[in-house]
């Protein structure tokens, strides 16, 4: 249906963010092609790594003890996004492809090193989901194909994750966010993956800070190197939100709280 119309369609998930576009002006579509009734695009599954449907809702993924479990991070972004109402309409699918640079299921399949599957008339390709996003708004997308399948990896051993928000209300769109993970060998990390949103173009990787982790005991001293980091990392701008000024030091203390918040997880996971 999508060559049909030759690039003068959009795709339509749970229609959160487009119908509000539409009705806005803001896009103007020749025709909206549903995927709602495509069933093999909708669900949970667990076998040695986890795979989401990309129509799969926030509001499934919000109350699957298995993505509780074992991807913390993820599970705690769909608990503050939005309103129960739209979680349970909105789709994980349609968060990313929207590709706002505050969504806020991006830092935490950041950190977890999601592969997305996409699907065309080419064929089928994996696209990892930090080559993902390309600028507001876009994405490696080409006009017909379609985002199928959101891969994690299995959840490592001594693996503690966390996902922190801060908006002008609990549930608004995020001023800044940000997730963590850790995979901690007795007191020592192994293994540090950092991303925050709406501080950047696109959701991004904090790999300078993250570089700072890797090796080495976490305590107070670190936290703080690791917050200053992530200030000169991030690339924010002013908008009605919040200033560049605001965003960068916010960044710094949603950084340093997500490690705490995924240190204690991953103490707790090893039983330490």
């Amino acid at each position: 249906m999508m060559e049909k119309l030759k690039g003068g369609a959009r795709y339509i998930a749970g229609g959160t963010d487009i119908i509000c576009k539409v009705k806005q002006k803001v896009l103007q579509p020749d025709a909206l092609v549903s995927l709602r009734r495509i069933r093999a695009l909708k669900g949970i599954s667990c076998n040695g790594g986890t795979a989401l449907g990309s129509m799969t809702s926030l509001r499934e993924i919000e109350r699957d003890r298995l993505i509780a479990r074992d991807h913390a991070c993820l599970a705690q972004a769909a608990q503050v996004l939005a309103t129960p109402q739209v979680r349970s309409v909105a789709t994980l699918g349609g968060n990313l492809c929207n590709a706002a640079p505050s969504a806020d299921t991006a830092p935490p399949l950041l950190v977890l090193e999601a592969i997305l599957v996409v699907e065309g008339p080419g064929g089928k390709r994996e696209v990892p989901i930090d080559e993902f996003f390309t600028g507001p708004g876009q994405t490696t997308l080409e006009a017909p194909e379609v985002l199928t399948q959101i891969r994690i990896p299995s959840r490592e051993s001594g693996t503690g994750s966390a996902f922190v928000k801060l908006g002008r209300l609990s549930q608004d769109i995020a001023v800044v966010n940000a997730a963590a993970l850790l995979v901690m060998e007795g007191k020592t990390c192994r293994k540090c993956r950092l991303a925050v949103g709406a501080v950047a173009p696109v959701p991004m990787r904090l790999k300078k800070a993250e570089a700072l982790v890797e090796g080495r005991t976490i305590g107070e001293d670190l936290l703080e190197q690791v917050s200053a980091a992530a200030q000169q990392e991030v690339q924010p701008i002013t908008d009605v939100r919040g200033t560049e000024a605001y965003r960068r030091v916010l960044s710094g203390v949603l950084v340093k709280r997500a490690l705490m918040a995924a240190l204690k997880a991953a103490t707790q996971a090893s039983g330490s």
